[in-house]
């Protein structure tokens, strides 16, 4: 007969009794499951979201602000018009703040003006008739898969709790019709705009907010000083200039998690603002050129390509040595072997207006040529650069003759908007007046669409804006 207690430790013999030893093991049980967690969550924290993916851009559209997702502002196939004329006119928004072609349409957008609301039109690309119009923030547009996205100020609507008044927002329209998908607020203007096949980046002087291209839900906001935050993609990864510029590798999920942006690869911060940042070809593989905005004489004025992979400086250039006002050095564009820009500087007399081409993996200057007008404007369309410019003051005396005559070859004063066709060697092949102070061009097959705002020399000449089909 077995005793009740066989098996069990009598009193005395050095075992603790029952009740501490079940306490023991929940504990040892709870320290391994609490250090499992642990182990878990860190490797959560290192596990990494897929790298943003690029739209591939199909010849014959021009989808964003600077073509394509590395914001090289060219078109290779393009083949520009020798002796352009204008197809048509039209006025589908106050002022054209933003112009893109889609495969049959282009869109037009108009960001807030003196109580006007913002709007985005549709027009046909062959005859330029208007298909839709709709009241949305249109101060920056990009096209993807039968949709437009859009981004800046908006009146119409309460977007968020805030007071009356101007309001920001990103919007998702039907290409086809207008209506709108989703719309979210941001918290302020949007001025960039970069859409991949997921997601959707919005670029500002606060910052960077990214959303869910399908539906719209908030995927960060990140607050980046200095500005506008530009975003752009290379070798997949996410590259975002402003105050800084720096490349970003995926987020990982702790990030996902807690909504925000994943530290960087690499961030580097020159003096001055980084603007229009592109990508080129290096001198050791893919760069990241930016122009930048100076005060001072000396490197604030530089340009600068950072190497992709480690954010190495590779070169810099200093276009003006001494600077009379504050200089920009902007509207990049990159092109095979080439970068090519835009230098602005000074009034009247102590002024320089200019397109600079230059080699991309040394900075060598090519060649430098002088425009009498504001540059705005500087794009590639196959074997030509096309710069447009609006009304500048212009000096008695100030040079005139090649470089300074109208299309109609007056030759006396500068037109007040124009678009100029160089050769990729710098020789000027035509020119042609808008009749507005031009704000985009857009070369598209064998037409180039030029789209115009109010801005003017000294303040806003209350023009309206058109969009203008040359071919």
């Amino acid at each position: 007969m077995v005793p009740p207690n066989a098996g069990s430790p009598a009193p005395g013999d050095g075992q603790p009794p029952l009740r501490e030893r079940a306490a023991s093991a929940l504990t040892r049980r709870r320290i391994l499951l609490a250090g499992g967690g642990l182990i878990g969550a860190g490797a959560l924290g290192r596990l990494r979201t897929a790298t943003p993916d690029a739209l591939r851009v199909a010849e014959g559209v021009w989808p964003f602000a600077d073509r394509d997702s590395a914001r090289t502002s060219a078109a290779p196939a393009a083949t520009p018009p020798t002796d352009p004329e204008v197809a048509w006119r039209r006025e589908p928004v106050p002022v054209v703040d933003s112009l893109i072609a889609g495969p049959e349409r282009l869109y037009a957008g108009s960001g807030e003006r003196e109580g006007e609301p913002p709007r985005v039109a549709a027009l046909d690309r062959v005859d330029g008739d208007v298909l839709w119009t709709v009241t949305a923030p249109g101060a920056r547009l990009a096209y993807a898969d039968g949709s437009v996205f859009a981004t800046g100020a908006t009146i119409d609507g309460p977007d968020s709790g805030a007071d009356d008044g101007p309001r920001d927002a990103v919007a998702r329209l039907d290409a086809t019709t207008g209506e709108t998908g989703w719309r979210r607020p941001l918290r302020n203007a949007g001025e960039r705009l970069l859409v991949t096949r997921r997601t959707v980046y919005v670029g500002s002087h606060d910052g960077l907010a990214a959303f869910g291209r399908d539906d719209g839900r908030s995927l960060f906001r990140a607050r980046l000083l200095g500005g506008p935050t530009t975003p752009l993609l290379a070798d997949g990864s996410l590259v975002v200039a402003g105050g800084s510029v720096g490349r970003y590798a995926g987020r990982r999920w702790s990030d996902v998690v807690l909504k925000r942006l994943s530290e960087p690869v690499w961030s580097r911060q020159p003096i001055g603002y980084t603007l229009d940042p592109t990508v080129v070809r290096g001198a050791t593989g893919r760069g990241v050129a930016t122009g930048s905005f100076g005060l001072f004489d000396g490197e604030g004025t530089a340009l600068r390509t950072h190497a992709l992979a480690d954010g190495t400086r590779e070169w810099h250039a200093v276009e003006v040595e001494r600077l009379p006002d504050p200089t920009v050095v902007k509207e990049l564009a990159s092109a095979g072997d080439r970068l090519y820009h835009g230098v602005r500087t000074g009034t009247d007399a102590d002024r320089a207006r200019r397109v600079v081409c230059r080699d991309a993996s040394t900075g060598a200057v090519r060649w430098r040529r002088s425009l009498p007008n504001w540059l705005r404007e500087v794009v590639v369309a196959g074997d030509l650069v096309l710069a447009g410019t609006r009304l500048d003051a212009v000096a008695a005396g100030s040079p005139s003759g090649p470089d300074g005559s109208d299309s109609d070859g007056s030759g006396s004063e500068p037109s007040p908007g124009r678009v100029t066709a160089l050769s990729t060697g710098g020789e000027v092949r035509w020119r042609h007046r808008i009749g507005g102070a031009v704000s985009q061009v857009v070369p598209v097959s064998d037409r180039v669409f030029v789209g115009t705002d109010d801005l003017d020399y000294g303040g806003r000449s209350g023009a309206a804006g058109r969009v203008v089909a040359l071919e």
